[in-house]
């Protein structure tokens, strides 16, 4: 009897014992959203989709803190289908954030398909895309281990970024993590040939434009981003920010929402904040794929930014 329970009690730890140490590694390790479920509430953030989530917050702290010392700003954004402006991202940040916030600093970055929605169905929050995923199913932002998260979203198994390290994957191209302050960064193991990144980025543009050929513009989103700005405002300062893209998707994305810079200067305006398109200024920054900046075009970007903030 003693034995077999012996036997009963190991073969129940040890399982427990590499699953426990998976969660943790993962909450190190992992290149998806589980850290920005589990760090802390933060004071200030970057909002907005993969494009965003690019942005260094240590460079755009660097520049702040002479006029705003407390600040930390967190990366707090996802993807344009799981964090369009609605009422479920809105609700994820009035969670992260510290209720006693009042001086931070809010990047709110826009574009048009972050307010857009399925033109075959009514723009009702009921129907928007983003509610089947991770930002809309997590009540719990700030825990740490996230278990409703690794239960409800988390795709692959929860040792499969050990498993990566016991058996690395060939052929890397880049590795991404989420560092501690939000943001996706993306070592470049290997350069992709000139030849195939062109065809990579027609592609892309290819289905760019096969994605806004769905969607139209939405009332609702354009109203919860003022809620959001609104929201914010009562903790500190907020700006409207239009990322740089490159020509083409640029011209994609105008002919698909074509009052769009209209539309973001009066919720700017309504709102008392400010917005600038940095797709109306002379630049020299260079994309992964037409819409992600670059990792020296990134740390450019987020210094401008930052500099902005202080002038605007």
């Amino acid at each position: 009897m003693k034995k077999s329970l012996l036997k009963l009690i190991l073969f129940s730890i040890l399982p427990l014992l590499v699953v426990g140490y998976a969660v943790y590694f993962l909450a190190k390790n992992s290149d998806d959203f589980y850290r920005r479920f589990t760090s802390p509430q933060q004071n200030s953030f970057i909002l907005g989709s993969s494009r965003a989530a690019l942005m260094e917050p240590a460079i755009i702290d660097s520049i702040l803190h002479p006029k705003f010392p407390n600040i930390r700003l967190y990366n707090y954004s996802f993807t344009w289908a799981h964090s369009p402006y609605g009422p479920k991202y809105l609700e994820s940040i009035e969670k992260k954030i510290k209720p006693e916030t009042k001086d931070g600093v809010f990047i709110v970055t826009v574009e048009p398909t972050a307010l857009m929605v399925d033109k075959n169905k009514p723009d009702n929050p009921e129907f928007y895309i983003e509610n089947d995923k991770s930002v809309a199913k997590t009540s719990r932002v700030a825990v740490n281990p996230n278990i409703e998260y690794l239960l409800e979203s988390y795709e692959p198994s929860i040792t499969h970024e050990l498993n990566k390290k016991i058996i690395p994957p060939k052929n890397i191209v880049g590795v991404p993590v989420i560092l501690d302050n939000g943001r996706y960064y993306l070592k470049i193991i290997k350069k992709t040939a000139p030849e195939k990144l062109k065809m990579s980025n027609k592609k892309n543009m290819r289905l760019l434009q096969e994605r806004v050929n769905g969607l139209k513009a939405s009332e609702n989103r354009i109203l919860y981003l003022e809620k959001t700005i609104e929201f914010l405002s009562k903790h500190g300062k907020v700006i409207i920010v239009r990322m740089p893209v490159n020509k083409e998707p640029y011209s994609i994305e105008n002919n698909a929402f074509p009052d769009f810079d209209r539309r973001m200067k009066h919720v700017a305006s309504k709102t008392k904040v400010s917005y600038i398109n940095y797709n109306e200024m002379d630049n020299q920054y260079q994309w992964l794929d037409e819409v992600h900046l670059d990792e020296k075009s990134v740390e450019a970007f987020s210094a401008v930014v930052a500099k902005d903030i202080l002038t605007h």
